[in-house]
């Protein structure tokens, strides 16, 4: 008898599909991916191609809209995932392993009645599932303040960056409420036992008196909904502890200028407890009369891929794949730093990357990493966007510490906005202790403008420490270069300067004759004489171009920017 097809449905933030997340695209099982940036999944991925799945033979990602409250996730995207390794293997059932969120999606799925006509799943493990929430969902719901652990908090950031330059108007007017109506899935996330703690002396505020509850994790987990679970399906849970996580917060009253700001009392401390993965307590990880198996130290988002997770998971399905060795690792991998670059339409994006050692981590335990020297290149940014509106990501691995330059070309005219961040290059989590504070959100150095259709822009991301943002600055001097060149060439096809006034400066004229050394002297001219030479050049562009206005504009453009920055 053949083996069964089995089906990873990841966690909250780990499907990725740009289009479909701003809302530009319906519900679809095409276009979606782990997120590029993060190294989520692979591992998982790769252990069961070791022991001879194939993907979308025998092995399913389950991607979904996370955005979404479970049931919706369920009903629009795991059920055509099912029905799709039903066909490719050719069998009737399936197994499930959901990590996170996605374990319940599953237990939507299973415990809904449509279930009862399909019987199609054969077991469900969940890793790191919170079957009754988790406390960290609280500051994400209603301050739209998202912590837990890093690869969470990075693809929310990202996505969220790009929601806020897509949808600027209803993003930067209210944050919570954006959240609550665009990211409603947070709501299935909380927890349905007491968490939060107000007064003095402080005491449990009962969940049936709050304002936000997580009313579907209530009604999945009464006895009778539990029993039903158990019984349709074969349910393990795997679980980590050891890692600071929070328990409880106490709040005091709500904020008297903000409807659905913290409607249930503003956070004034975290309390934390070792007994849970860092983003789920192990109690609330759990599920009655399922096989809970004894956890490990493993934090929340290195479950799907930890070697000792996936040890468990492959001894309950009876498989041995060779990557996981006669004895698995201890602790995984440290995660792989990456310089992020972002952009939101009309632009493509470039980026020159350059040489040296790669970036030097913020706080590796043990000893360092070999570090080999890394070769100059260029990176063309990959567009996540759909129908003609670019959302282009270049991700580049272990970056040098250096100056990257940022080329943006105009694919239409209007806004843009570029973006760099830095991910996995911070300190590794901690085991143990109690009273850790939440992590921030990853930080995002931004800078927007307008650009022109043809338009070419130059920007300099600056990436110095593992333990600072990267700094983002407009290159005035190689826009200059940039735009001084497509001046000269469109002057020289019609024969110099024809009917125009001549060139006098000379700077002016070796600058469009293509000479570095003049581009050099009119940037280090007084202020006044720079504003003066660039409204030359946008003069001499209107006389001499004019009659080609895309290409007019394109240059104008270019020169009238480098005149705002160093005007």
């Amino acid at each position: 008898m053949s083996r069964l097809p089995v089906i990873f449905i990841p966690g909250f933030t780990g499907s990725f599909n740009l289009p479909v997340l701003l809302d530009w695209r319906g519900p679809t099982l095409s276009g979606w991916d782990f997120p590029p940036f993060v190294d989520y999944g692979k591992t998982l991925l790769q252990t069961f191609t070791q022991a001879g799945y194939r993907r979308n033979r025998d092995l399913f990602v389950a991607f979904y809209d996370w955005r979404k409250p479970v049931e919706e996730s369920a009903r629009r995207y795991l059920t055509g995932w099912i029905d799709r390794a039903k066909k490719a293997a050719n069998a009737n059932k399936v197994v499930l392993i959901g990590h996170s969120m996605g374990g319940l999606v599953a237990r939507s799925y299973i415990q809904s009645p449509e279930y009862l006509s399909r019987n199609d799943v054969a077991r469900l493990i969940t890793l790191g599932t919170p079957h009754r929430g988790s406390a960290e969902a609280y500051t994400a719901w209603a301050g739209a303040e998202p912590h837990a652990d890093e690869t969470l908090r990075t693809v929310f950031a990202v996505y969220l960056w790009y929601l806020r330059h897509i949808h600027p108007i209803q993003t930067e007017l209210d944050k919570v409420k954006t959240i609550q109506t665009q990211v409603p899935g947070v709501r299935d996330l909380l927890p349905i036992d007491d968490y939060l703690l107000s007064g003095n002396p402080p005491q449990l505020k009962p969940i049936t008196s709050m304002a936000s509850r997580n009313l579907w994790g209530e009604m999945a987990n009464q006895a009778q909904a539990v029993a039903t679970l158990t019984q349709r399906v074969a349910v393990t849970t795997i679980t980590g502890v050891g890692f600071n996580t929070l328990s409880t917060i106490l709040v005091g009253p709500p904020p008297a200028d903000h409807a659905l700001r913290y409607a249930d009392g503003v956070p004034l401390s975290r309390h934390y407890d070792s007994q849970g993965d860092g983003t789920v307590l192990q109690r609330m990880a759990t599920v009655p009369q399922a096989n809970n198996l004894p956890s490990l130290a493993v934090s929340h988002g290195a479950l799907p891929d930890n070697p000792q997770a996936l040890a468990l998971v492959c001894h309950e399905l009876g498989i041995s794949p060779g990557v996981l060795g006669a004895a698995p690792a201890a602790s995984p991998a440290p995660p792989t730093p990456r310089l992020v670059v972002m952009t939101a339409s009309p632009i493509t994006v470039e980026v020159a990357v350059p040489a040296g050692l790669p970036l030097a981590p913020a706080g590796v335990l043990g000893a360092a990493p070999s570090r080999a020297r890394r070769r100059q290149r260029r990176v063309r940014g990959r567009n996540y966007g759909h129908a003609g509106k670019a959302l282009n990501l270049v991700v580049i691995d272990n970056p040098v510490a250096g100056d990257y330059q940022i080329a943006v070309h105009g694919t239409d005219y209007g806004h843009f906005a570029v973006g760099a961040m830095l991910v996995g290059a911070g300190e590794p989590p901690v085991l143990g202790g109690i009273g850790a504070t939440a992590a921030a959100e990853p930080e995002i150095t931004t800078v927007e403008g307008d650009i022109a259709r043809e338009s070419d822009l130059f920007y300099t991301v600056s990436l110095r420490r593992a333990d600072e943002p990267p700094q983002v600055q407009f290159d005035a001097r190689s826009t200059m270069v940039a735009a001084v060149e497509r001046l000269g060439s469109a002057m020289s096809e019609r024969g110099g300067v024809l009917g125009a006034a001549p060139v006098v400066d000379d700077r002016l004229g070796g600058a469009l004759r293509g000479e570095a050394a003049a581009v050099d002297a009119m940037m280090a001219a007084p202020p006044d004489q720079r504003r003066q030479m660039i409204g030359e050049l946008i003069e001499l562009c209107k006389t001499m171009v004019g009659d080609e206005r895309e290409r007019a504009l394109a240059i104008i453009t270019a020169l009238e920017r480098v005149r705002e920055a160093v005007g």
